[in-house]
This record gives structure tokens, sequence and C-alpha cells, in this order.
């Protein structure tokens, strides 16, 4: 079987969750014998990081990492190129040029090929809003072209938003894997850490309000640490996060660290007393899981599909209002530390049984061998 997978950012690349999310899929798929081919661009990658314009054998397959945007014709075209010989085509994306490309010309040439569709949170109502003139005259044509793909979500709330969008496709349901990182024993500091896009969908203004309204947060000497960086379409949201640190007194309590990754990015994780994700809308949220992963426990918003947080004992699935974070927070400030290890251990443990992709990986390879098959 031979798997192809057009994708605008990938490993080493650190711009959005699919990045890695894809690779350690890629890896194991190999491990498990499939032919993998992956085109993509250097975007997110530092020159010389990779080998570029030609094609590379690594850990994941053999990849193509093209110089240029997701639109450049030359990555265009080697992605096309792909089509002819693939079994399944594997999409990451419903709106960015590669996967465009690639999906009309697959539809238009060869109709009958099997393809996947992972839709990555594009189809929930708060992302729609972003460019979205181009998007609903994309979803208009998408719709005369669906028939036999097979859309994936990672969570029940993402299957709700394709079905609003494609009634009648088939979804299969299957959440993000990963390949669990070494743990780190590290001293545990008071901080608590955002980890991800500065994106005004990842409400981080709410967060830094919720600071400010905790009765322990400051008093009790803890910090937010954000780590991540923004787009220059989001400049102004950025400088508006670092005025309202100002205007709530904050400067002392919040650091904007930029892009970590490799180990510093481990440690992070490791030592921060847990992660808060406080998105208006997340269709999954690698960086839960990659949290845990250490033992970190993890406060979520609603907006994000960590309602298991709760049921596991392993975080807060809250609303996302200042008022609610503040008193997540001081919840989780107030834990002893018996249940504050309690909730440790059972974080790891949530990782181990749901989400290693060496455990999980034959959930995609049956789903891949069905659909070759039916």
């Amino acid at each position: 079987m031979n798997v192809f997978f057009p994708i605008r950012a990938f490993y080493p690349s650190q711009v959005g969750g699919p990045s890695n999310a894809l690779y350690w899929h890629t890896c194991a798929l190999k491990e498990n014998g499939i032919d993998v081919r992956i085109v993509t661009t250097t975007w997110g990658i530092q020159e010389g990081e990779v080998h570029e314009n030609i094609w590379i054998e690594e850990q994941c397959g053999k990849v193509f990492y093209g110089r240029g945007s997701a639109s450049t014709p030359r990555i265009i075209r080697k992605a096309l190129a792909q089509v002819h010989n693939a079994e399944i085509l594997h999409l990451n994306s419903l709106f960015h040029g590669l996967s465009i490309a690639t999906f009309f010309y697959t539809r238009l040439f060869f109709p009958k090929k099997k393809m996947v569709w992972s839709v990555r949170g594009e189809l929930s109502p708060e992302a729609l809003r972003f460019g979205s003139i181009k998007k609903r005259m994309l979803l208009i044509m998408y719709k005369l072209f669906n028939k036999k793909v097979l859309f994936h979500s990672t969570s029940p709330q993402e299957t709700l938003n394709i079905l609003s969008q494609f009634p009648d496709v088939e979804v299969v349901e299957i959440p993000n894997f990963l390949l669990p990182e070494p743990r780190m024993v590290v001293d545990i500091k008071k901080q608590f850490l955002y980890m991800g896009r500065i994106h005004p969908i990842k409400a981080l203004d709410k967060l830094i309000r919720g600071i400010s309204l905790s009765r322990l947060f400051v008093s009790q000497g803890y910090r937010l640490v954000l780590v991540g960086e923004h787009t220059a379409d989001n400049q102004s949201y950025f400088n508006g996060l670092h005025k309202l640190v100002e205007e709530l007194n904050l400067v002392n309590h919040v650091e904007f660290k930029g892009l970590l990754t490799g180990q510093n990015k481990e440690s992070a994780y490791a030592e921060s007393y847990a992660l808060v994700l406080p998105s208006e809308s997340e269709n999954f949220g690698n960086v839960v899981v990659e949290a845990m992963n250490h033992g970190t426990p993890v406060i979520a918003a609603k907006g994000t599909p960590w309602a298991i947080l709760e049921e596991r004992r392993c975080g807060y699935h809250i609303e996302n209002s200042p008022e609610e974070i503040a008193k997540a927070l001081d919840r989780m400030i107030l834990l002893d530390d018996e249940d504050y290890l309690e909730m440790r251990q059972n974080a790891i443990r949530l990782v181990d049984d749901q989400f290693n992709i060496r455990t999980k990986i034959h959930i995609w390879t049956d789903r891949y061998k069905k659909l070759l098959n039916r």
C-alpha cells in the first residue's frame, strides 16, 4: 500500500499541530510497511535545516521540501505528479493551495482515486470567520466533487462541523496520536504555560484577564509563560496582548517566550505546574497530549474537545471566560500535594492508554485497507 500526503507545513516545521501529528503518523505507517510520500514546503523551516527541492529518504518516508509557498507552481507540479501512482491521497487542509490543487486535479483526472481528508479544525464556525469569502466559494465547489471522499475528524464536535457543511459524506473520527518524548524529571516551577500560535482564536486576552481576576495567581508568586509565534497579520493582536499585560500591572507575571522547539519545548512542558489552553475553538490540541506526557495537568476551554480531563481527573474543562479561568487557576493552585501528584500520574496514564502512536497506528492502517477494499 502507498499513501501520498501533500501538506503545507511538515516537521521539522513547528507551524501548527499537523506538522508534528503527520510526522508521527507517517513514521508509524512506514514502520508498518506502508510506502509513504510527502510533498511539502519549507514554511517554518530555517534555511539549511533540510535539503530543498529534492526527494530525500526520511524516517517518515520519502519527502520533498519545496522552497516557496503552497501555491508555488514547482511544488504543485511535484504534488500532482504523485497522484498518478498513489493508492490513497491523504489531504490535510481545505483551504491551502497545495491541497486545493491536488483535490481538483485528482477529481478531474482520477475520479476513482481513494481519498482521505483531514479538515484540521478548518470547519469550526470560529475558523470560518477568517478569510470567509474565499472559504465560502471553495466549500460550494467542494460540495460538487466530494462523493466517495472519506472525511477525518479528531473529535465529536469536528464531526458535527463536517456534517454541517457536507451532510452526506462519510466521516471517521480518530484522535491525533503522538510518539511520546522521553519524560523529564525536573523541578516544577510556579508557572502556568500556554503553548501554541499567538492568534485571536486562542483567546489569550481572556487568559491574561483571568490572571488579573485570580485571588492567588499574583499573591502566590505564579507566572504565565506564553510560548509561540504570531504571523504578520496578527501583529496588532500580539501588540494588544502586551498592552493588556501592562494595563493590568502583570508585567512581572507574564512572559512572552517566542517559539521553543526540541528539548527546550519539552522542558517548558515538564517544569510547568499546568498547561492552559483557552481557545475559542480547537479540533484537537496536540499540546494537551504533549504536556500530559510529562505529567503536566491541563486546564482546557470547552471550545476544545477535552472533557476527558475531568473524567480521568488530570485537569479541568471550563468555559473560557476570564472569570472561569480565574476560578480554575485558583482551584489548581489550592490542590494539596497528594491530589496534585495523583493528577500528574493520571495524565501520564491517559497518554499511554489512548494517544501513543505505536499502539494505535493499527486504527489507521485498518481504515486505509478498508478504504482500498470497499
